[in-house]
């Protein structure tokens, strides 16, 4: 963009937002444009004060006093990008692609619904809350039927294909771009419809099934138009495109496998399945203080992001280097230049992705996950009102941690917790594929702390609630009794159970045996000391080895009554790092962000169904929904009885 300003003796009008500097206030803090001249800082010695801007206005001045004759002149002057932060409005509600590799639609759907909402907002055919939930199944079908209708040899590229003649013929949608939106051009009337005519089908396999799609297709309304289309591959480019557009794009681009040293020990290696004196399996381990005593560290692969949806890599040098693990697509909504992650990433992209939250949706997962609104990533609102929507209840990061047992069972720790929305009541569901054994399933516990391990890595230590029980189900439902009220109305626990176990060692049987004893790093101390006992169901507490943080999430889990779900309608986004995806691109190429501009019809919206009596607006009405947003809480506690307490009374 660029601005006049003039040098004389005609001052710039200056925008509403622009901040006006102070007598004291050099102008080169501010834009040229939004600073008034002011004749003191125009003489000779405010050269120095006003620097190079106000000697030209003062040399202009000087000039047009001598010689009248002598006209002001306007000068273009380029100016640096204003905005460090920016979003799109109207982006709609995440949706799960489950177990199907079908992101690139997900991403090209949300490209339509966008258009479809921020359109319909802008004409007044929709309030600013509403929005219309399309079929991403539907559009599946449509680029099956579009590729296979190709009759002049050319192939789309999209799934497992196979030869029909000259031709590729897709048989199923398990990868593709989001870019066939435009390029195939029997979309525009095929490819949108309402949610309700066809369902997502999560099984693979199902690419094909849309029952009822030929009558939903002849009385359709949803039909666009693609205006245009743009690639963009560098940070300032897309940037810049987001502000002056304000729209919606889509995010393609490779994914990493992240490989982790894990300290292998004598302690450890029942936990982490591995053999500190196996020669092949060992590694060296990362020249990091932490890691010192440790003679052997084994391999292990993670997924490249967090469980507070933050993609990452693990810092170059004595770290293991990334590999690559496959392409993903998602929804560009907006970039920060400020945000911060907590691997220390300054600046990225906030990207809609279409990764469910929490425990995976079924067996062959390994990892549980977690996400966050724009609104957190755009800095806009705090942690604590973000865990009001985005609790991300099943991150080990965001559990109640409490000293004691005792401290624990009390009703101020269950009020705080509860006001946090952080869970307090653990299980031991025992299901990572990483870790084994380091609790029984079922018995339930307490967070005693987190600490920081180095190399990426973590360990966590956990308290025995033995007042607690189990149905010992896959769920880990706590059935809390009674004798849990009266240790929190004020009696004490038991001698040998731990009830009051200070630190959480307590006067049980073997606290310091148990693997991973408090105070010992891995176990090593507890193992070895306690007769070799590395595990012990009786102890008052244990802590894990070294694992990066999300593991746990397999290992424990809150109690049913704990697991606060994330908000489906502002939930669901992730933080791209600028410099993860540039590395990215570097290495392998790959990072792309395409910029589609669609037009939906009068005839597309349910506001103008008097005037296209033919169409059937049914379904679209029936998936026009409402989309909230995140608020600020108060500084109060909620009344009412701990989640416990309302379990026990049940």
């Amino acid at each position: 963009r660029r601005r006049r300003v003039t040098l004389g003796l005609r001052q710039p009008t200056t925008r509403s937002n622009s901040r006006m500097p102070s007598e004291n206030t050099p102008y080169s803090h501010f834009e040229p444009a939004s600073a008034p001249f002011n004749p003191r800082h125009a003489a000779i010695g405010g050269f120095a004060v006003g620097g190079f801007l106000a000697f030209a206005a003062a040399l202009a001045a000087l000039m047009l006093y001598c010689d009248p004759k002598i006209e002001t002149q306007a000068v273009t002057v380029e100016t640096a990008p204003a905005a460090h932060k920016f979003a799109v409005d109207f982006s709609t509600p995440v949706e799960l692609q489950e177990y199907r590799g079908t992101c690139w639609i997900f991403a090209a759907v949300a490209v339509l619904e966008w258009s479809y909402r921020s359109q319909g907002v802008a004409r007044g055919w929709l309030s600013a809350d509403q929005y219309v939930r399309l079929s991403e199944q539907a559009f599946g079908v449509a680029v099956l039927d579009a590729c296979r209708a190709l009759n002049d040899g050319t192939s789309c590229v999209v799934g497992d294909e196979v030869w029909r003649g000259r031709q590729l013929l897709p048989r199923d949608l398990e990868g593709g771009e989001p870019t066939l939106l435009f390029y195939l051009s029997r979309l525009s009337k095929t490819a949108a419809l309402p949610w309700s005519v066809c369902p997502y089908t999560a099984k693979p396999g199902s690419d094909g099934e849309c029952p009822g799609l030929a009558e939903a297709r002849a009385t359709n309304p949803l039909t666009f138009s693609l205006a245009s289309i743009d690639w963009l591959y560098e940070r300032r480019a897309v940037t810049q495109r987001l502000r002056e557009t304000q729209r919606l794009m889509t995010l393609s681009t490779p994914l990493l496998t992240v490989r982790y040293l894990l300290p292998c020990t004598a302690a450890s290696a029942h936990v982490l399945k591995c053999n500190p004196k196996d020669k092949e399996e060992c590694r060296v381990c990362p020249a990091e203080p932490a890691f010192g005593g440790a003679a052997c560290c084994v391999v292990s692969e993670r997924d490249s992001s967090t469980m507070g949806g933050e993609f990452f890599r693990l810092p170059s040098g004595s770290h293991l280097e990334p590999v690559l693990e496959g392409a993903h697509a998602m929804a560009l909504v907006g970039y920060s230049d400020v945000f911060r992650s907590q691997q220390g990433f300054v600046g990225g992209y906030i990207v809609k992705n279409s990764w469910w939250d929490g425990l995976p949706p079924g067996p062959g997962w390994k990892q549980a996950r977690g996400s966050h609104s724009v609104a957190f990533f755009m800095q806009q609102v705090s942690p604590a009102d973000e865990a009001a929507v985005c609790p991300n209840a099943h991150s080990p990061q965001s559990w109640y941690p409490c000293g004691s047992v005792r401290a624990c069972r009390s009703n101020k720790t269950a009020a705080f917790a509860r006001a946090a929305n952080q869970p307090l009541h653990l299980t031991c569901l025992d299901a990572s594929p990483f870790l084994r054994g380091l609790c029984r399933k079922g018995e339930p516990l307490f967070l005693r702390s987190i600490a920081p391990f180095g190399g990426g890595l973590a360990t966590a230590c956990f308290l025995r609630d033995r007042l607690g029980g189990s149905d010992g189900g896959d769920e880990g439902k706590a059935v809390v009794n009674r004798r849990l009220v009266e240790e929190q109305t004020g009696g004490g626990g038991e001698s040998g159970d731990g009830g009051d176990g200070g630190d959480g060692g307590g006067s049980g049987d073997g606290g310091e045996g148990s693997y991973g004893g408090e105070g010992s790093y891995g176990g090593e101390r507890g193992g070895e000391a306690g007769g070799g006992r590395r595990h012990s169901h009786d102890s008052a507490g244990f802590c894990s080895p070294p694992v990066p943080i999300g593991d746990l999430a397999l290992v424990v889990a809150p109690v049913e009554a704990e697991r606060l779900p994330n908000d489906p309608e502002l939930c669901g986004h992730y933080f791209f790092p600028f410099e993860l995806a540039e590395g990215i691109h570097a290495a392998y190429g790959g990072f792309e962000v395409s910029d589609m501009e669609v037009r939906w019809p009068a005839s597309a919206f349910a506001a103008n169904k008097a005037d296209h009596p033919h169409l059937d607006y049914g379904l679209l009405e029936r998936d026009t929904r409402s989309q909230g947003r995140v608020r600020k809480g108060a500084p109060f506690l909620a009344p009412g009885a701990p989640t416990w307490a309302a379990a026990d009374a049940a």
